[in-house]
């Protein structure tokens, strides 16, 4: 499966419930609050910017926690018992799912 193939289903096939309203607010990664484990739904990036957010196993559909904050005030979170920093303002495109939420 070749990388390419693999941006062109993220974009084109984001993770959402059948019940999912386009029009409601879904948290993003910025919202949530250290330990607490979500799902990650989608990654409102332009391709360019979301291909090393997918290299780095940050899909739609992985568990993300966020453990910690560098100096700077970024996400560091834990992927696949992986730590990814992340910049402050990828973190606000990366749309979550709290457990038991539904996909709203």
């Amino acid at each position: 499966m070749t990388f390419d193939f693999i941006l062109r289903y993220v974009e084109m096939r984001p993770i959402q419930s059948a019940n999912h309203d386009p029009t409601a607010t879904e948290p993003h990664l910025v919202d949530i609050t250290l330990r607490e484990v979500v799902e990650l739904v989608r990654i409102d990036l332009p391709a360019d910017q979301m291909e090393p957010l997918l290299e780095r196993g940050l899909l739609p559909g992985c568990q993300l926690c966020p453990v910690r904050q560098s100096p700077s005030g970024d996400p560091i979170v834990m992927v696949d018992g992986t730590l990814l920093a992340i910049r402050h303002e990828v973190a606000r495109c990366l749309c979550v799912r709290r457990p038991g939420s539904n996909g709203a």
